[in-house]
């Protein structure tokens, strides 16, 4: 079964299991670097916002043997637990005074989601984009969160500029900045990994003349979701540069995190741009991407720039 034909044949399937109150709307969203998704969401006339499930992985599932009923019972089974939520009132949602507490900011690259940025506030930030979305609530299954579009602007009679205020204070708050050293990382995960062969002492000699050369911290938030926009919280980067008595190299890994490391003598911009282009193009999926460029954050004047070839 080709994939527009097992598209038709889940829509069906589902449509069967619907109550009479229920609408199954399933339509391409835009995802972030220009990914369109196949997302499916079942409305009921007492929800202004529902759950999106996207289908693009169940025929993955297919392919490897899941059947179509199973595949169901699975939506079905997300979205009842996902069918109670604070978060999705309609009264709530249409009031800017219930929702500020709310809005939150991610970091995306500018030119790869154009056509995204045509429909959804935004704020222009060297070659990114701090785009805005409500944290509606995290239960078992993870979190419900929503993309604001121009027409939440328009319903709330706000701007970009009163969004961006709003995140600056929200963000921080629920996603909290956490840095962590490389070296710290790759011991937890031989620590997860060898079990009883994990040797510190071993690790920290090994490690340990690594981090004499090009010490390297990892930058995001402890939810390790979308963490790149942690290098925009006020004083995140000033006061950890300040801590290492030198400017920073920000090496952008993904959406969810960056790479600290200091800014020292030796070091080639030219070939810290060019991996992290190969490294884009081999390693990280497309919808993951943040940037290609490295950045240079300034103790002096307190000031994050690009560094291009």
């Amino acid at each position: 079964m080709n994939y527009t034909k097992f598209l038709e044949t889940v829509r069906q399937e589902l449509k069967k299991r619907l109550g009479a109150d229920q609408e199954l709307i399933v339509r391409p969203v835009p995802k972030n670097n220009g990914i369109l998704l196949d997302g499916l969401s079942i409305h009921t006339s007492s929800t202004l916002l529902a759950p999106t499930v996207y289908l693009n992985p169940y025929y993955e599932q297919y392919q490897e043997g899941m059947s179509i009923q199973d595949i169901c019972e699975d939506i079905l089974g997300l979205f009842q637990s996902n069918s109670s939520s604070d978060g999705m009132d309609e009264d709530a949602l249409t009031d800017f005074e219930s929702m500020k507490s709310r809005v939150m900011m991610r970091l995306i690259h500018s030119d790869s989601n154009r056509e995204l940025l045509s429909d959804i506030p935004h704020i222009t930030y060297l070659d990114l984009s701090i785009v805005f979305y409500l944290f509606l609530e995290r239960n078992v299954s993870g979190q419900i969160t929503a993309l604001i579009h121009n027409d939440f602007l328009e319903a709330w009679q706000t701007n970009a500029q009163t969004l961006f205020r709003l995140a600056l204070i929200n963000t921080p708050a629920v996603y909290p900045a956490e840095i962590r050293s490389m070296t710290n990382i790759m011991k937890e995960i031989a620590r997860q990994n060898l079990g009883t062969d994990y040797n510190e002492e071993y690790l920290d000699q090994l490690l340990g003349e690594e981090d004499l050369h090009t010490p390297l911290y990892v930058l995001s938030n402890r939810n390790g979701i979308y963490g790149a926009c942690c290098m925009i919280y006020k004083n995140t980067l000033k006061n950890f540069a300040d801590s290492l008595g030198s400017d920073l190299l920000i090496i952008p890994s993904s959406i969810h995190e960056v790479l600290l490391t200091p800014n020292e003598s030796g070091l080639s911009y030219d070939y810290l741009n060019s991996m992290v282009e190969n490294i884009n193009r081999s390693e990280v999926p497309v919808e993951d991407q943040l940037s290609d460029h490295i950045y240079l954050y300034t103790r002096a004047d307190d000031r994050l720039r690009i560094i291009s070839p």
